[in-house]
């Protein structure tokens, strides 16, 4: 089966990862985890990629 292109998320549901990431560590009342930084880097990462995607569009 061949592999299928991955769609884009969006800047919208990339930022609501992000929030979530955060939400939970802080309902724990404790740091991100050494996995959960690198899984924020990933998603902030993406997200620049999407905003700076959609103002070229828009341009």
């Amino acid at each position: 089966m061949p592999d299928r292109p991955r769609e884009t998320p969006s800047p919208e549901a990339l930022n609501d990862a992000i929030r979530c990431l955060y939400a939970r560590a802080g309902e724990q009342r404790r740091p991100l985890t050494a996995d959960e930084q690198r899984i924020y880097q990933v998603l902030v990462a993406a997200w620049t990629e999407a905003v700076q995607g959609d103002q070229e569009l828009a341009a």
